[in-house]
């Protein structure tokens, strides 16, 4: 069942963000609400989501952050796996239709309402976009709940594993370009089952990612992947990223031959 989410629009969002950028952790706890006067519902059919499911959320991520060294010091490794259980378990729990989940005013509620410590924390006197919903692809919940949504596998064991096949930066650069790519959860999935086989070991991560996802692009245009089977598919993209892994290492290799070789150990035969 999917609910309707309160939304804190601009006018409010923005004002409280600068407030609360000066505050402590402790303060902000002391913030955290179910509801606040300026949130509004879409004005279409639906059942809006009860204020104790709200507080269950919270409640959840709280705990999740607390395992992380919410509210005090944290380091990279530990973030980024709070990030991975944030995924799973606001995508899993919230009951959030994709189309919903599109608003930032929904994200802007649950980071400055519903969780303001939380979102604090996570990023100490964030940009407005961390906050805000003005850029899902950096909300510091929102983002989450799209990564989960893109990779979410509900017939596999683990509906969720792929949440760790790409860093923030590389499923970030995928999402960047969702009118053509990324809104297509049935892409997304065969880009992740087609980088993971890859054995990227001593090639540029970043250009090989760039040069990959801009080369489907070019095909975007000219492939229309959803029709494709999955074998189909994952043949296409490892087409893509043979030319991509060719183009990264021509100029490193004494040879066509070696060069071929190359390639042919970075695509696993």
């Amino acid at each position: 069942m999917s609910f309707l989410y309160p939304r804190l629009l601009a006018g409010q969002a923005a004002p409280l963000h600068e407030h609360y950028r000066q505050l402590s952790l402790s303060e902000l706890t002391g913030r955290a609400d179910t509801r606040h006067t300026s949130a509004v519902y879409v004005a279409t059919g639906g059942d809006r989501v009860p204020e104790a499911k709200l507080g269950e959320l919270r409640a959840l991520v709280v705990s999740l952050a607390e395992e992380a060294g919410f509210p005090g010091g944290s380091d990279r490794e530990r973030r980024a796996a709070f990030d991975r259980r944030l995924a799973t378990a606001v995508h899993a729990s919230m009951g959030l239709a994709p189309a919903e989940a599109a608003s930032g005013d929904i994200w802007a509620f649950v980071a400055l309402v519903l969780m303001p410590d939380v979102s604090y924390w996570r990023y100490p006197k964030p940009p407005g976009d961390r906050v805000l919903g003005t850029d899902l692809t950096r909300h510091v919940v929102g983002r989450m709940w799209w990564r989960a949504q893109l990779i979410h596998s509900p017939n596999e064991p683990d509906p969720y594993a792929a949440l760790s096949l790409l860093g923030e930066d590389a499923f970030d650069r995928i999402y960047s370009r969702r009118r053509a790519l990324g809104a297509s959860p049935y892409l997304v999935k065969a880009i992740l089952r087609v980088w993971d086989s890859l054995d990227l070991r001593g090639l540029p991560y970043r250009e090989t990612l760039e040069d990959f996802l801009k080369r489907l692009l070019r095909l975007a245009p000219f492939v229309l992947f959803e029709s494709l089977s999955p074998a189909a598919l994952d043949a296409e993209l490892r087409a893509v990223a043979r030319e991509t892994v060719t183009a990264v290492l021509a100029g490193s290799e004494p040879g066509p031959h070696e060069l071929r070789q190359r390639v042919d150990v970075v695509l696993g035969g």
